[in-house]
This record gives structure tokens, C-alpha cells and sequence, in this order.
């Protein structure tokens, strides 16, 4: 888990050192920014045993979710995923060598290469979604009822809906 102080803790030294500080978006915020680290390092356990990276496993999923056969271009990959093109670079590299990807000709520019999901990169990552489902349901269940996780949801979802994003 986290190295961080428990949230009670650090909102209690914020309390004391910088009232003015507190409030309830501020915990809304610092709720949040803890609570997707959590998830997100609930991830990386989970992939680990599948060798891969929350940014490898971003680019499978991504594709995944595109009809078959599973491709897109890779400035496509990096708009979608919020990378840089360097990085993403380095990802399709290394699933490339992993066989879970493969780069094909554009068909009309010459000078791109598509990126399509592989069979075994599409049981790959069906496998490891099946493996980080688990583990969120796992980390959320043990903290929250049924009711409490859709509240969550119905209201997080509302936000970024109307947010665009």
C-alpha cells in the first residue's frame, strides 16, 4: 500500500497547520488522488503477473476495445491514453517483442505503421482484465456496501460526463 500518511492522519495535520486549507474539496480531492492510487497500485500487483505495465496493459486495453481486428495508429494509441509519442514508443517496442502486438503498413500512408493486437496479446490482456476486475472488486468490497460503490459511480460518472472527459 501506500507510503503516504493515512488520509485521517494528513487531513488532522492539515486541521492543525493550515485550517484555512481544509474543505470539503480539498478532502473530495485528496480522497480521490488516494483512492486511484490505491486501484492503481492494486494494478501493477495484478500485471505483474503477466509482465506487464499499467502502460502496456493501457495500450491493450485500448486496442481491445476497438472492433476486430484490434488496431489503431499509434498517435491514435497516444492521443487515447493521454502519452507522450516517446512513450508510447517504448511500449509498442516492447509488446511488439513480447508478441502481444504487431505493426502492419497503413494503407494509405506509406510512411505509418498500424498497431493490431495479436491473438495472444488479446488472451493476454482478457486474462490480466479478468485479474485487475478482481483485485478492484476485492479492494473495494472489503470497504464499501453495494450501494456506497454505485453512489460512487452514479456521481464520478455524472462528473466526467459533464465534464467532457
Amino acid at each position: 500500500m501506500s507510503k503516504a500518511y493515512p488520509m485521517g492522519k494528513a487531513l488532522e495535520l492539515m486541521r492543525q497547520n493550515w485550517p484555512e486549507a481544509v474543505s470539503v474539496e480539498t478532502e473530495l480531492f485528496l480522497s480521490m488522488n488516494r483512492f486511484a492510487e490505491i486501484l492503481d497500485q492494486n494494478c501493477t500487483k495484478e500485471l505483474e503477473v503477466y509482465g506487464l505495465t499499467n502502460g502496456a496493459f493501457e495500450v491493450l486495453v485500448a486496442l481491445r476495445g476497438r472492433p476486430e481486428p484490434w488496431e489503431m495508429s499509434p498517435s491514435d494509441l497516444y492521443r487515447a491514453l493521454l502519452m507522450t509519442s516517446g512513450g508510447m514508443t517504448k511500449i509498442l517496442k516492447q509488446l511488439e517483442a513480447d508478441g502481444l502486438v504487431t505493426r502492419i503498413d497503413h494503407d494509405t500512408d506509406k510512411r505509418s505503421k498500424i498497431v493490431r493486437l495479436t491473438e495472444a496479446g488479446k488472451t493476454t490482456v482478457e486474462k490480466a482484465m479478468d485479474s485487475v476486475m478482481a483485485g478492484d472488486r476485492r479492494v473495494i468490497y472489503q470497504n464499501l456496501t453495494k450501494e456506497e460503490v454505485q453512489s460512487l459511480r452514479d456521481t464520478l460518472l455524472n462528473v466526467v460526463v459533464k465534464l467532457g472527459v
